[in-house]
């Protein structure tokens, strides 16, 4: 038994996009393993490349192995699927957050959405997830690490994020978002 009601999110719980595709939500299992290994593939190189940094089209067995087996505490995961042409089953998203080791109150997130389904709501959608979850676990503030020549994902997070501070980190851009406003209504 899980001390959060929101640990796992509803099963099934149904997304209409923008277009009127119907996606399904759900928690990140090893069931999932085939489906990320597939959407990886279908990431374009710009797409995987501001996702990882630098193109990447395989997870190691070991990323799968973490990937799939969130606590629904320290990690938290999701992942966005659909109906393909031919009726079997495409991954098309996962997002996550990981509680940092040195500081407990922030967690990073992760938001993966492939190609054709980008700007239809779905990083919108799980975004929005990852902050209620947070807020419900007592997390303070979301961390993402981001290119800066990451555009979409820059908008995503100033328009629904809208307590977002960007900094440079090195090379990147290190969006922070405090959770503090969110508390009350996650608590609600």
């Amino acid at each position: 038994m899980t001390l959060f009601p929101d640990a796992v999110p509803r099963t099934g719980e149904t997304l209409v996009l923008s277009n009127g595709y119907r996606a399904t939500i759900n928690w990140l299992t090893a069931d999932a393993k085939p489906l990320l290994e597939a959407a990886m593939l279908r990431l374009s190189p710009e797409s995987s490349r501001r996702r990882f940094f630098t193109p990447r089209f395989r997870l190691s067995e070991r990323e799968l192995a973490f990937l799939t087996s969130p606590d629904g505490i320290r990690h938290y995961a999701l992942g966005v699927s659909g109906r393909a042409d031919d009726g079997s089953v495409e991954g098309i998203a996962t997002a996550r957050f990981v509680r940092l080791q040195d500081e407990h109150s922030t967690a990073e997130i992760a938001l993966t959405v492939i190609d054709p389904f980008q700007r239809m709501g779905v990083g919108k959608a799980l975004l929005l997830r990852l902050v209620r979850a947070a807020a419900v676990r007592g997390i303070e503030r979301l961390r993402a690490l981001i290119l800066p020549d990451n555009a979409p994902v820059i908008a995503l997070l100033s328009k629904y994020a809208p307590t977002v501070r960007f900094t440079y980190d090195g090379d990147l851009l290190r969006a922070d978002i405090p959770l503090a406003r969110y508390a009350l209504s996650a608590a609600a």
